[in-house]
């Protein structure tokens, strides 16, 4: 299933290269790296027409 951002509670931050998108989970405050990844299978996001798959969270990092 995909999520739009504002759906899913996320804020986009910025792109940062490689396919990996920053975003911040508005209710944990946490920062997460996201990977473009056309149609995956698993859980996502929908961000202008591009699938994003989680890939990390930077909790420590804030």
């Amino acid at each position: 299933m995909k999520e739009t951002l504002r759906t899913a509670g996320y804020m986009y931050l910025k792109y940062l290269g490689y396919h990996q998108h920053l975003l911040l989970n508005v209710d944990t405050n946490i920062k997460e790296v996201f990977i473009s990844n056309k149609n995956h299978a698993s859980w996502g996001l929908i961000y202008k027409n591009t699938h994003l798959e989680f890939a990390s969270s930077l909790a420590a990092i804030r």
